[in-house]
């Protein structure tokens, strides 16, 4: 009798019991799906968390560990035709055909079978025939394509006798716990008003720049550019250009981050038009920062040509560019710290001085006003409204009062060394 399938061990040692669970399993997929009068065969990679991290990273640029991963061999299509033309034929390959690659992380099979409630074997058979109908060319993208594939992926396990529950009363406990949970996730997932949106685009931003690399570069070099940008005489038009340009660039990125992870949520394999919304994500990067160098060419190379120590006197003459220059960097530095805060490599900063954005903004323009203007009324309106925002934060319970105090300490301090950074510079 042929083998339907090659267990490969990496990084583990054999075992009987993994192995005819598997056997079992495929066994009867290919009995289902009428595979027998064919000459197909599968791989099966059997590994840990950190195998299976390292080739969820090479394949699918996924720096994360998974439970299960496959790799087809054949589109959908043309597996029908080689099914086809396989059962016709008299001779067929005596090595073999490969129908396409599964790898299952079996420690995260141990864990979710305890997550779940049910026995290894349940767990593993459910691995293993999920990958088998992702290699027939069956996903779960869209919620017909999904129940389809259940519906045979359930057929499977009932027909080798493995059930989820032990009993009737289990399955309804079970199937009531997953309406439970789909009605949280819709709350979770949907805005009820203008201010819960608003959290959620601010929580966007803040994840953007906590775990996305190329999102952390563009904030640096989107600061050191403005800051470069207070040493020239830009019109309004032109720094309104050059300040879009730099927005543009963070919106491409945080785009192309929200692709991917849609891409991601909904393929677990390699696919040909996944790896195309990919790259065109990606490639509308690229152009956002040719548009960039572009648009830096025709501002600055005129100015740079007449470089001299003149040039520093452009921040005397232009207080409001300081000013918006000054007020964009506390932005970014307000995103940069909040995203430090809340991973976990920072406790102090995440459980007693969690920064306040909206107080390091108030207090940073209040320091502004204080700095360019003489009005004693204006000087006490904008202190009186930087203490009104940071009080309605603490009677939001958002923040703490040294979490206000230390976010106001922030706001001020920045401007004061922006500032002073200026004046030292004009100095020279």
């Amino acid at each position: 009798m042929k083998e339907n399938c090659e267990i490969i061990y990496k990084s583990l040692e054999k075992n009987e019991k993994y192995e005819s669970t598997i056997k079992e399993v495929i066994k009867e997929c290919f009995k289902v799906e009428k595979l027998n009068d064919t000459n197909l065969y599968i791989s099966i990679t059997l590994t840990t968390p950190e195998e299976i991290e390292k080739i969820n990273k090479q394949y699918r640029n996924i720096d994360s560990p998974t439970d299960v991963l496959s790799f087809p061999m054949f589109e959908k299509e043309d597996l029908v035709k080689f099914i086809e033309k396989s059962s016709e034929a008299s001779d067929v390959n005596i090595q073999g055909d490969i129908l396409g690659d599964i790898v299952i992380s079996i420690p995260k099979v141990y864990e979710q079978a305890e997550e779940y409630g049910h026995s290894f074997e349940r767990e593993l058979a459910y691995m293993v025939v999920h990958g088998f109908y992702h290699l027939m060319g069956y996903d779960h993208i869209n919620e017909e394509d999904k129940i389809i594939m259940r519906e045979k992926e359930e057929n499977i396990l009932l027909t080798l006798g493995i059930k989820r529950e032990s009993s009737k009363q289990e399955s309804e406990n079970d199937l009531k716990k997953i309406e439970e949970e789909q009605k949280n996730n819709t709350k979770k997932t949907s805005n009820s008003n203008f201010l819960d949106a608003w959290k959620n685009a601010i929580d966007g931003i803040i994840y953007a720049t906590t775990t996305q690399r190329n999102v952390k570069i563009q904030l640096v070099i989107a600061v050191l550019v403005v800051i470069i940008s207070l040493f020239f005489d830009l019109s309004r038009a032109e720094f309104l250009c050059f300040l879009f340009t730099i927005i543009l660039i963070l919106f491409a990125e945080m785009c192309n981050t929200a692709i991917e992870t849609v891409v991601d949520l909904y393929v677990d394999v390699y696919h040909p038009k996944a790896k195309i919304a990919k790259d065109v994500a990606a490639g509308g990067v690229v152009i956002t920062a040719i548009n960039a160098l572009i648009v830096g060419y025709f501002l600055f190379f005129d100015k740079i040509s007449d470089i001299g120590l003149n040039f520093i006197k452009n921040i005397v003459n232009s207080p409001i560019h300081l000013a918006f220059t000054a007020i964009v960097i506390v932005v970014i530095a307000i995103l940069a710290l909040i995203a430090i805060g809340r991973t976990n490599k920072h406790k102090v900063l995440n459980h007693k001085f969690m920064l306040s954005g909206f107080a390091t903004l108030a207090f940073a323009v209040n320091t502004i006003i204080w700095l360019i203007t003489d009005n004693i009324v204006i000087l006490t309106l904008s202190l009186v409204l930087a203490i009104l925002v940071s009080a309605s934060r603490i009677e939001a319970k958002v923040h703490k009062v040294s979490e206000v105090i230390f976010s106001a300490c922030i706001g001020i301090i920045l401007i004061l060394f922006i500032y002073g950074i200026s004046l030292g510079v004009m100095q020279i």
